[in-house]
């Protein structure tokens, strides 16, 4: 239990990280859009592996699946 809480706040301390180095460093806007862009594109790349295999394993084969893609 105490092993996930560390990794959990080891996870989380990221986003305190990123939040103090956006007070200390000012970004443009282009360089902001372009981290945006990036990951909102792995969150869409993450759900789509999610469902795809999930499909597949539904559908008992590829064939439906791509054609859904």
């Amino acid at each position: 239990m105490a092993e996930a809480f560390w990794w959990g706040l080891l996870a989380g301390s990221s986003l305190i990280l990123g939040g103090l180095l956006s007070l200390w460093f000012r970004l443009a806007d282009r360089w902001i859009g372009h981290i945006m862009a990036f990951g909102g594109g792995v969150l869409i790349s993450a759900v789509a592996f999610e469902l795809v295999e999930e499909g597949i394993r539904t559908a008992g084969g590829i064939r439906a699946v791509a054609a859904g893609l």
